[in-house]
């Protein structure tokens, strides 16, 4: 988007005022991003960030990892401004991207909160997402965002935009001081889920009914059945185990964990006590997986309250793993990965120190039919 734009929606609210363009990094803007940060959160100009939960991603708020976060190419980063004042910055959208597996992710839709209230994230929302595909067209089949399951109205936003519900990530984050629950909605490019390697394969927990996943997502993507596997008990064994974490300027924790020439990566945030990015060895023996997992549970705890993995529909032998080791598939993302030039499931695995209740999520109906299947 070479130049900025502005535009009158309705009658009855005007945004002539809004402009936006592709962050560029002059003028100061990612100091002004980093404040809009502090602004929305409440955090003071010379309050730390590194162990605050008002919104524990630290590296938000810093200038220098804005400007190089927005400029190295693997990032489409809008910046709105106020034309009537000084074209000072009162919003932002961030949506990094994925061009080995076609995906793309919608984060970080800011408004400043003297300009909330008045429809201008939807609108914002709306109008860029047509410049978004327009400009990744071909390149990102898949766009996704996790919304806040405490806030319907960004959840029913990105319905309307063609977002659907895949995954429910419970008691995952922590924002303005609580602890709170993740939505993960995908949207999809026409045609997008024809070359998706069909016939999952899948343990029977995840087919049961009303009560699996599955066929919730089955029912929404008009997937075809998948094949039952009744895959034995496996359990960990008594090899020995090494580990190492290291972290970085942000207190993110690296965590790596090996056995019998395998190995298991996470990263951890100790703000929240979430574990993602949860990587093993390709091909990994279920038992060696089984040992790395309970190891490094044991390891993290007590602070860690949560962990997720993206487990293979294709791999019963280690969604069996995860399932033994108390993790509950709480979400289905059809044509996730790009393996060769096929798209493949994926199910996200989630273990939680305590599940928290449904009624403590505002959810839209299709949410709810996930949530529902692992939470009362």
């Amino acid at each position: 988007m070479a130049r900025t734009e502005s535009t009158r929606l309705a009658p009855d609210l005007s945004y002539d005022y809004v402009d936006y363009h592709d962050y560029h990094g002059q003028n100061g803007e990612a100091v002004d991003i980093g404040n809009l940060y502090r602004k929305i959160y409440g955090l003071g100009p010379r309050s730390s960030t590194l162990r605050q939960t008002r919104y524990p991603y630290p590296e938000a708020f810093d200038p220098e990892w804005i400007h190089e976060y927005g400029t190295n190419g693997k990032c489409i980063w809008w910046v709105v401004t106020n034309s009537h004042k000084g074209d000072s910055v009162i919003g932002s959208v961030t949506i990094p991207l994925d061009f080995e597996h076609g995906r793309g992710l919608v984060r970080g839709l800011l408004i400043d909160p003297d300009y909330q209230g008045l429809g201008l994230g939807g609108y914002i929302y709306n109008k860029l997402w047509l410049l978004l595909e327009q400009r990744t067209k071909g390149k990102i089949q898949i766009f996704w965002c996790e919304n806040r399951t405490a806030h319907p109205k960004s959840q029913k936003i990105a319905e309307g935009i063609g977002f659907r519900p895949v995954g429910i990530l419970p008691n995952k984050d922590v924002f303005l001081d609580k602890r709170e629950s993740d939505l993960l909605m995908a949207r999809y490019a026409r045609n997008t889920l024809k070359s998706r390697r069909t016939e999952p394969t899948l343990i029977p927990e995840l087919l049961h009914g009303t009560r699996g996943i599955y066929p919730v997502i089955q029912k929404q993507f008009r997937l075809e059945d998948a094949i039952r596997s009744d895959i034995p008990r496996v359990r960990a064994n008594g090899y020995d185990v090494r580990g190492q974490i290291a972290n970085d300027k942000y207190d993110y924790l690296y965590c790596t964990f090996r056995t019998n020439g395998s190995q298991l990566k996470c990263l951890v945030n100790p703000r929240i006590h979430c574990a993602e990015k949860l990587w093993f060895t390709p091909e990994i023996e279920p038992t060696e997986l089984a040992t790395l997992l309970r190891f490094a549970r044991t390891t993290l705890s007590p602070a860690l309250n949560y962990m997720e993995c993206y487990v293979s529909a294709y791999e019963p032998d280690i969604q069996r793993v995860f399932a033994d080791s108390g993790f509950t598939a709480t979400g289905y993302i059809p044509g996730w990965d790009v393996v060769g030039q096929t798209r493949e499931d994926r199910i996200i695995f989630s273990w939680v120190r305590e599940l928290p209740p449904l009624s403590a999520m505002q959810l839209t109906r299709r949410a709810s039919k996930i949530a529902s299947i692992f939470l009362s």
